[in-house]
């Protein structure tokens, strides 16, 4: 994220709330409508931001969120694909 050519949080917001507002949105689009919105926080320096949308989005897509150690996994996951993807561009 700290690379000059990623893009900026405003860019990301603008993402996310374009996903946000489709219609008929699913709760796929709206786990990645989330997770956009959490690449802005934690660009802005919100940290707590984003780790409260990562985490709903997570929660969005995991089949028992009482199940902690499901959660800490789809976390771990969603780690792994940001890193991935930000290794990439």
């Amino acid at each position: 994220m700290s690379k000059p050519n990623f893009l900026t949080p405003l860019q990301c917001d603008e993402i996310s709330r374009e996903i946000w507002y489709l219609p008929e949105r699913e709760e796929i689009q709206t786990a990645i409508a989330r997770l956009w919105g959490s690449m802005a926080a934690f660009k802005d320096g919100e940290d707590r931001g984003g780790v409260i949308e990562t985490t709903r989005a997570v929660e969005l897509v995991l089949p028992d969120i009482y199940d902690r150690r499901l959660l800490d996994r789809y976390l771990e996951a969603a780690v792994i694909i940001f890193e991935e993807y930000e290794s990439q561009n």
